[in-house]
């Protein structure tokens, strides 16, 4: 098992949470074992700034994952930020 995982972001319209979360399935063996860990913005606590957050997670990521669909691309905030 590794000392350190490996940060995961994952950059999706909230349209297709249902597929980040089915892909979150298929990535589970590799965060039990401790290879990865996950971050995405339905992680932010009520009361957390979540542009704040949002940034936190994203600048100290080691793996960027967008699931780029069409409603992705529609987004202006995934498409400008």
């Amino acid at each position: 098992m590794p000392e350190v995982s490996l940060q995961l972001f994952f950059s999706y319209s909230h349209k297709d949470e249902v597929l980040r979360d089915e892909l979150a399935n298929h990535l589970s063996t590799l965060i039990r074992q401790g290879v990865i860990s996950s971050w995405h913005d339905r992680k932010i606590l009520p009361g957390e700034e979540w542009d704040h957050q949002i940034n936190d997670n994203l600048n100290t990521a080691d793996i960027i994952l967008l699931l780029v669909s069409s409603d992705f691309i529609g987004s202006n905030y995934c498409w400008e930020v």
